[in-house]
Formats: structure tokens, C-alpha cells, sequence
């Protein structure tokens, strides 16, 4: 694994455990140059799910201090990227084809009923934000624009979860999302660059059908083309993690 180093610029040729660092900037808090290189190690499979992250251990081969490790850990764990073990620690996650495409389910089941709700509940601020949702969010493209990108994401369906004004409802899909795993979804898209701009076309494209469908107050619809949008998105994270898509639609059926 390569050790950090402030102001570093590794060649491309330099390869490690970790791969290879191209350039660490000076103005980039230690913290989310750690985060950075162990997302990556998870998402590119060299940190194997299952496994313990041990602060002393990554420390001593990043070459820096725990306190950095422990809080790009911490950040791992919140965006479900790792998870914490009482009295043991934290090891990467891990994710069945199954639990994949349950957790699928139940946003079929959560957002659908949300977005029926929220169709004649919605008001007006709430459809302006949406849209200015959209707008910033066609603008993010590039691959390490994703993070935004999905912060904007998780935002779009959130705005319209919480105008059903169903409350158990709402604190139900806001769990749901507190750990579906959209990280691996974005960074997965971010890896696969031939692929990750037509995706994005097609999500912009289901979001203002969902956004039209609220805006004439058919619920129908807005419910219509949620599921097919939720249908999409766990076909293009079964591809990402390499699960069959007939396994995906066995599982959906």
C-alpha cells in the first residue's frame, strides 16, 4: 500500500496494493485523502468484503496517524461502505446478490407509495426544488463530479418522500436510504466511464418524468414511472457488481 505523503506526486507507473496515488495536494485534509484511497479499495474489490479495517494497520501502511484512519472509517461506515461490529470493529460490508435486490423491493414498495401520496400533497416550493434538483444535476457528468451527483440524487427522492406527509412512511424510506448502497452505484458508474454517461442520460430523463407526472397531479404516473425508474437502477447495480440480470428479474418477479 502507498504511504501518504503531504505533497506527493506518484507516476503512473508506481503500482501497490492500493494502486497507484497520482497527485496529493497540499490544501486536501489528510482525513479524505485516506477516505479516498480505502472507497476506492473497497469499491475496486482490493479490500474484500468481510474484511476487518484495522486503524493500526491501515495507519502503518498509509504512513499516517490513526486519527485520520478512524474518521475516514467513521465516513465508510455512515455511507454504507463498512459497518460496525459491537466489541469487534469494522469491516467492509457485505452484500448478497439477494440483499441487493431486496433492498430494491423495498424501495419499489416505499417510494411508489410515497410519490402516490405526495402527488396531490406536494406543494409548489417543493416542486421548484425539484426542478433547480434537476438543473444543478444535469450538470454533473464528469467522474469525480459523483459524489454531488448522488447527493443530488438522494435528495430528488427525498424531497418527494417527505411530501406524502406520511410520517412512519417517511422515516421508514429515510432508513432505507440511510444505508442503500448508491455509493457503490455512483463510484461503480465512475469506474466504468464508457458506460456511466449514458446511465446518467437516463436517469436525468426518468427524474423529469417523475417530476412531470407531479407537476399535472397524476399520481398514476408519478407511480408508474418511479417503479420503472427503481427497476433501471437495480438493473444498472447488478451490473456493477456483476450479478446476473436474470437473477435480478427472478428475484423482482
Amino acid at each position: 500500500m502507498d504511504k501518504i505523503h503531504r505533497g506527493q506526486k506518484v507516476g503512473p507507473g508506481v503500482n501497490s496494493g492500493f494502486g497507484a496515488l497520482e497527485t496529493i495536494e497540499d490544501h486536501h485534509p489528510l482525513s479524505d485523502q485516506v477516505y479516498q484511497r480505502l472507497q476506492d479499495a473497497i469499491i475496486d474489490g482490493r479490500l474484500v468484503p468481510g474484511q476487518w479495517l484495522r486503524q493500526e494497520a491501515l495507519a502503518h501502511d498509509l504512513g499516517t496517524s490513526q486519527l485520520p484512519v478512524r474518521e475516514a472509517i467513521r465516513r465508510l461506515a455512515s455511507e454504507g461502505l463498512a459497518v460496525r461490529i459491537p466489541y469487534r470493529g469494522v469491516k467492509v460490508v457485505e452484500y448478497s446478490s439477494e440483499d441487493i435486490i431486496d433492498m430494491f423491493n423495498v424501495r419499489l414498495v416505499l417510494e411508489s407509495m410515497a410519490v402516490r401520496y405526495a402527488t396531490s400533497r406536494i406543494s409548489v416550493e417543493d416542486i421548484e426544488k425539484l426542478k433547480l434538483n434537476l438543473e444543478e444535476a444535469i450538470q454533473y457528468n464528469r467522474q469525480d463530479q459523483m459524489p454531488r451527483r448522488r447527493a443530488l440524487n438522494t435528495e430528488f427522492h427525498l424531497i418527494i418522500c417527505r411530501a406524502s406527509n406520511h410520517r412512519y412512511l417517511i422515516r421508514q424510506t429515510e432508513t432505507m436510504w440511510s444505508w442503500f448502497p448508491s455509493t457503490i452505484l455512483y463510484e461503480g458508474m465512475r469506474r466504468q466511464e464508457e458506460l456511466s454517461r449514458s446511465r446518467l442520460e437516463r436517469e436525468n430523463k426518468e427524474h423529469r418524468a417523475i417530476l412531470q407526472a407531479l407537476v399535472r397531479r397524476d399520481a398514476t404516473k408519478a407511480e408508474e414511472v418511479t417503479r420503472h425508474h427503481i427497476r433501471n437502477l437495480s438493473q444498472e447495480l447488478a451490473e456493477v457488481l456483476g450479478i446476473s440480470l436474470d437473477k435480478v428479474e427472478e428475484l423482482m418477479s
